[in-house]
């Protein structure tokens, strides 16, 4: 499983066996990694939702959900011109709240749901929205692999049958830069997490994003197992449900080094690098 690079040890020496600095070696290593290509996942701060930015260490940039509101006064700060891809994992208005703002504030590429229907003004209204651009590609929500410079985006299978709940046919995505790695699944509840380890789909990852908000019915210890996350992100805000729930919170910290929310840390940002290594950046 790839790790954090320590800032010390092996890894120093081995800077300086290749020649990079001969002074500091926490000066050295520090200018390796800012030298070094990455990507970034950063996890807006939307409120009680999910809006997550993946940028390659190019520049392209995919979104995944859009928060309940809209979240492009972030993008633009994070220098976002142009969107590559957009995904709603599901139709809930917490995820596509603020996919319209998005999709009038930047070009977007192409656009993936799981074509699963909702009855709510919010999707009725994206879906007219959509059905107008005609400068739009629309991606099924199969098993495949995308890529986004050197990043590349695995689709989980999604569980058959059209009567399953939303959350449960939430669209699971594998982010990958060489030995970094991350999962995100929109609000997978226990169902949907038991099919992905059923397919085998769930890899040893470097970062989650808590499925479902870190809810109750949001893991299992079968899945964290599988899984086996370094770090554990949690996107929500103020909320009436219960979020995060104390048996998901105390399980993240049983299996991560790390686990952040974003209603107490503001937005927060990894960057990968290919060697597995990461920082962990937040607003506060």
């Amino acid at each position: 499983m790839p790790h954090r690079l320590p800032v010390f040890g092996a890894l120093a020496c081995a800077l300086a066996c290749v020649g990079i600095g001969s002074g500091d070696p926490a000066v050295a290593l520090d200018v390796a990694r800012d030298t070094a290509p990455r990507m970034e996942i950063a996890f807006l701060d939307v409120g009680q939702g999910d809006a997550t930015l993946i940028r390659s260490p190019d520049g392209r940039a995919a979104l995944v959900d859009a928060g309940p509101g809209d979240p492009t006064a972030q993008l633009e700060a994070l220098g976002v011109d142009r969107l590559e891809l957009v995904v709603a994992s599901h139709p809930h208005a917490d995820h596509i709240g603020g996919m319209e703002a998005v999709l009038d504030a930047f070009p977007v590429g192409a656009y993936m749901d799981n074509a699963q229907p909702h009855t709510t003004a919010t999707y009725l209204s994206l879906m007219r929205r959509l059905s107008a651009r005609d400068d739009l590609t629309y991606l099924e929500a199969v098993p495949r692999t995308l890529t986004l410079g050197d990043v590349t985006l695995e689709v989980l299978p999604l569980p058959p049958g059209d009567d399953l709940a939303h959350n449960d046919r939430s669209i699971g995505i594998v982010v990958r830069f060489g030995d970094f790695s991350a999962l995100l699944s929109g609000d997978s509840e226990r169902r949907e997490l038991s099919y992905f380890l059923e397919q085998g789909a769930v890899p040893d990852i470097s970062v989650l994003k808590a499925p479902h908000h870190g809810s109750r019915n949001g893991f299992t210890t079968s899945f964290l197992r599988a899984a086996r996350p370094e770090v554990v992100v949690i996107p929500l805000g103020d909320n009436g449900y219960g979020h995060p729930h104390e048996a998901a919170v105390r399980a993240y910290r049983a299996m991560a080094r790390e686990v952040y929310r974003t209603d107490r840390n503001g937005r927060i940002t990894i960057l990968g690098h290919e060697d597995g290594s990461y920082r962990v950046r937040t607003e506060r």
